[in-house]
């Protein structure tokens, strides 16, 4: 069990005072102040309790920092941390291949074809003046004094168990770990008493179920459901479109939006939602001014623009805003136009931060938009709440008031939220009712380099946040030149699913195909894939090791397979089945979507898989029955048992089919293939 034994823990007042000591689980006086320090055991893991009252000085900001019993014996670490490790080339990729992507002359000199990451980041221990990040980066430290600063997760194996050490945002403590082994705490506001549980520790023998545990112990003192507990977002469902890459600010209207959709729509491209991003709004010296559309844009405002999508066979139609409302905040007319009162901020005006002043602003917006037709939200910019109020709120009590608000607007409104920027504790602490967000930085198109390393991101994050909410990889291009690969991890995230594409001739046709059914449906696993057991603490990026993430579709075992070597070596490995996160049994006929190879394998044996740089390959286990038969699905899908029903009664298989195509199946060792149309029953 996890202890505190030998550990230093430092107060700090607003004067400069510290005062240290030798940590003991109990209630003492410490330099004029009163600490209770408990750790609430169980099974599973432990909760970390604080609570300090200072007599005659107002404590820090940064009010307690403490030693975490990690030692050097560490088998391995993987940290999630919201320092910006990617900040030496990120702004210069955005600048060039955004623009390069719309066919127009790049704004900045082009990013390293092969950059360095994790790279170095300048830290000072403020985070007003450090460049912490909105996104989380997964770093692999090669010991514990090397853990990055605003690190919100850390697993790490000692001896035969996993810890997964979880920082939080709860009572009146905001937690982060780093930089080494440390917990350090914010407040964001000088006071005279604080209590909080600023971190969580799962443990247990598995890796995967220590995250579970820790998300567990998170839930009993944060208002954080899991994802399993909460609605699926209707927009989940089937392919959507997003005008950001496809249009930036500059292009966005209503005259192009229409002619993308139409174009894709008339090309069989079965887009069936749509959302509108960054840059419909009417501005005023940066701030948003009006809640209609800006007229040069969107003459005849968002209910003709929805009616007229809808026309073309769009089902469900979002709206892109930030937390703040926008970058800036609002005017005071956008206040008057709904009746409501803000909270000054700069030159804008931005939700009040308690409960009932920021729900009175969302609700009457969202009921404004419900009205216009939209049915979803995409909420930016969550990670700013911290800095809006520095100084004026405490930091976990105005993030959940911002975060509980939002949602609770949202679903009074019947709109689903997608969240982005938004993977500080103070926003995952408090998704009580949302149930997707964003866990990596944007998609940039065309830029080798982004495929791996958005990849890589996305995939060591959706460790941790997919027990929040459905993960979202971001849009993407189908005609990028990583389209496929790219197209593979959003298959896997288990997440939503939409491109940004701007010209429609060139969209990649038979991509989409693969990856949908006719009616538009995407083709997704059963629960967000997790990367395999064998690289939770290995770099996929800088070591000569496949990227690998498993999942299931169908009840089916599945496996992706990525070479995102920073190098672009090939790389040729044996990967054993007991490597997969979920236990296997029995016998399978493996088949490697891609290459078409097959063959029959035992729950402890391994595939051989050779791939060069970004190339990708998808294996689907399909368990043989009596050693004898097994139905592997439709040869034309990513997964190809996504659309079967399969029903099996004793030595018998009868499949009815979802969608046309080829039906895979193996019979005494033989692998056959017969031609099939939606609803056919087939019995092998």
């Amino acid at each position: 069990m996890w202890t505190l034994t030998n550990r230093s823990l430092t107060v700090r007042f607003i004067n400069g005072e510290e005062c240290a000591y030798k940590v003991l689980e109990s209630s003492f006086k410490l330099c004029d102040s009163e600490l209770s320090l408990n750790i609430l055991r169980y099974d599973y893991g432990s909760i970390i309790e604080l609570s300090v009252r200072s007599d005659k000085i107002d404590l820090s900001e940064y009010p307690v920092t403490m030693d975490l019993d990690l030692n050097e014996q560490a088998q391995g670490l993987l940290a999630l941390t919201l320092l910006n490790l990617a900040s030496s080339f990120m702004d210069r990729a955005f600048n060039y291949y955004n623009y390069m992507a719309q066919g127009k002359t790049p704004r900045s000199e082009p990013p390293p074809e092969r950059p360095e990451y994790p790279g170095n980041a300048n830290y000072v221990g403020k985070w007003e003046r450090d460049p912490v990040n909105c996104w989380a980066f997964p770093t692999f430290p090669r010991g514990p004094d090397k853990i990055p600063p605003y690190t919100v997760f850390l697993l790490t194996k000692l001896g035969n168990s996993y810890r997964a050490y979880l920082a939080l945002s709860s009572g009146q403590l905001t937690g982060f770990i780093g930089p080494g082994p440390k917990l350090i705490t914010f407040t964001g506001k000088p006071s005279r008493s604080i209590k909080g549980w600023p971190l969580v520790v799962g443990i247990s023998k598995d890796p995967y179920n220590a995250v579970e545990n820790a998300v567990k112990l998170a839930s009993m003192v944060a208002p954080i459901k899991h994802r399993r507990s909460k609605v699926r977002p209707r927009f989940m469902v089937g392919l959507g479109w997003c005008s950001w890459n496809a249009l930036l600010t500059e292009d966005l209207n209503h005259e192009s939006i229409v002619r993308i959709i139409k174009g894709l729509r008339d090309r069989g491209v079965p887009i069936r939602w749509v959302l509108i991003d960054d840059g419909w709004q009417e501005l005023s010296n940066g701030v948003l001014n009006s809640v209609k559309p800006d007229p040069s844009k969107f003459p005849k405002g968002f209910r003709a623009l929805i009616d007229e999508l809808k026309a073309l066979g769009i089902e469900d139609v979002g709206l892109w805003f930030t937390i703040n409302m926008y970058w800036r905040g609002v005017t005071e007319d956008f206040l008057n136009s709904l009746g409501v009162e803000g909270y000054r901020v700069g030159e804008g005006y931005v939700p009040i931060p308690n409960l009932e002043g920021a729900f009175k602003l969302y609700d009457a917006w969202l009921r404004l938009l419900k009205a216009e037709g939209f049915g979803f939200v995409k909420v930016d910019n969550q990670w700013i709440v911290h800095r809006l109020y520095w100084g004026l709120a405490n930091d976990a009590e105005a993030s959940r008031a911002i975060e509980l608000a939002l949602q609770l607007a949202a679903a009074s409104n019947g709109l689903d939220v997608l969240n982005c920027m938004d993977m500080a504790p103070g926003n995952y602490g408090n998704y009580a009712l949302s149930n997707a967000m964003r866990i990596s930085q944007d998609y940039i198109p065309m830029w080798r380099a982004d495929a791996k390393l958005h990849t890589l991101w996305s995939v060591y994050n959706s460790l941790l946040y997919s027990h929040f909410a459905y993960p979202d990889y971001d849009m993407w291009m189908s005609y990028d030149q990583s389209a496929r690969l790219i197209a593979v991890t959003r298959v896997f995230s288990g997440g939503p699913i939409y491109i940004t594409d701007r010209e429609p001739e060139r969209t990649n046709v038979e991509l989409i195909k693969w990856i949908t059914l006719s009616d538009g449906e995407v083709i997704r696993v059963d629960e967000p894939a997790l990367p395999t057991r064998d690289i939770l603490f290995r770099d996929p990026y800088n070591e000569s090791v496949l990227l690998k993430l498993a999942s299931t579709v169908n009840e089916y075992p599945v496996i992706a397979f990525m070479n995102i070597n920073r190098d672009g070596l090939r790389i040729s490995e044996k990967f054993r089945l007991d490597e997969m996160p979920m236990k296997l049994g029995g016998q399978y006929v493996y088949y490697k979507v891609i290459s078409g190879e097959w063959g029959i394998i035992e729950a402890n044996g391994s595939i051989k898989v050779e791939l060069n740089e970004l190339e990708v390959e998808v294996i689907v286990l399909a368990p043989l029955i009596n050693g004898s038969k097994a139905v592997i699905g439709m040869a034309e899908k990513v997964l190809p048992p996504y659309p079967l029903n399969l029903i099996k009664i004793n030595d018998r298989i009868v499949v009815r089919t979802r969608d046309e195509g080829t039906l895979l199946y193996v019979k005494d060792n033989t692998l056959s293939r017969v031609n099939v149309k939606a609803s056919d029953i087939i019995e092998v």
